[in-house]
């Protein structure tokens, strides 16, 4: 796996080999008020050098960071645009599957006054102030700011191939260098998850196939940069297509094991999925108990999940 290659790297040529990658432009251009954490800086030193020093890159460039939640991915994000701003990038495509992220991730990017806001009061790189702005399409981009769609992927989809007067259509990325940001990535996986033994017409209305094919691969120099918690590296067909993508694994135990992370707990029980349930719903109020006791409100939330949906069914 590729983030395997990196990390055998970082054995080789030292621990501060990537991290001392990281642009004290890019650090200053980010809010101060949240300082990079070490994982972070490793995060994008591996980036950095990626685009700027590893032999094996692909065009177009695809790239995975596997980061448990609440690690600071959107911080992330925020650094690798402004990373390829300095490479000459100026026009980003952030896509998800739900409105609600979107919303977050829209404040996070270009609300000042958010309690989130990402960027420096100022972005300047040299003298020159860079303002980053919400676009429909990217007619109307200045030559000198980061403009950035924010859109659902079933949004996306829908209007690439319905398209309609003032919104993104496939020509807009002739000839256009575009970055595409996925956030919870794993659900763009619907073809590859699904094995790739489709007919033609089956694959083109697929949201992978609109982002691959429609707008990654018009164009060599265009970017897809994905974001996961979660990617199921146990199906083969995942694996295999994301070997030389995964450039930096975080997960949960690492997360943990640096005490970023609130203490976690596991308990198991070997019953039936009913008694397993119902079990949780009494340990909760348990806990609810013990906590009015102690004149502390606590509200149980329980959720109850499985691996498909036939399974939850």
């Amino acid at each position: 796996m590729l983030y395997e290659v990196f990390d055998s790297l970082k054995q080789a040529l030292g621990d501060d080999h990537f991290v001392s990658r990281l642009d004290d432009e890019i650090a200053r251009n980010l809010n101060p008020k949240f300082e990079l954490r070490e994982y972070q800086k490793e995060a994008l030193g591996r980036f950095d050098f990626y685009f700027g020093g590893y032999q094996q890159k692909r065009n177009p460039a695809q790239l995975l960071f596997n980061m448990a939640t609440g690690s600071g991915k959107t911080l992330i994000m925020a650094a690798n645009i402004l990373q390829l701003y300095k490479q000459g990038y100026r026009k980003f495509i952030f896509f998800v599957n739900s409105t609600n992220i979107i919303d977050k991730t829209r404040d996070n990017f270009l609300n000042p006054l958010s309690e989130k806001y990402l960027f420096a009061p100022k972005i300047k790189f040299g003298d020159k102030e860079v303002f980053v702005n919400e676009a429909e399409n990217f007619e109307a981009s200045g030559p000198n700011d980061i403009s950035v769609v924010f859109t659902t992927i079933q949004g996306l989809h829908t209007r690439l191939n319905n398209p309609k007067e003032n919104t993104l259509t496939y020509e807009d990325f002739d000839g256009q260098d575009i970055v595409l940001i996925s956030d919870e990535a794993h659900h763009l996986q619907t073809l590859t998850r699904n094995g790739l033994n489709r007919t033609g017409e089956e694959e083109k209305k697929s949201w992978e196939y609109t982002v691959m094919k429609g707008i990654l691969a018009r164009n060599p120099k265009n970017i897809l940069l994905e974001f996961t918690a979660t990617i199921d590296l146990g199906n083969t067909d995942i694996r295999e297509k994301y070997e030389d993508k995964i450039i930096f694994q975080y997960d949960l135990k690492c997360f943990r094991l640096d005490k970023y992370s609130k203490e976690i707990e596991v308990m198991q029980a070997d019953l039936e999925p009913v008694d397993r349930a119902v079990q949780a719903a009494v340990l909760s109020q348990y806990r609810r108990k013990i906590a009015e006791k102690h004149k502390l409100h606590l509200k149980p939330v329980l959720l109850l999940k499985s691996k498909t949906i036939k399974e939850s069914q």
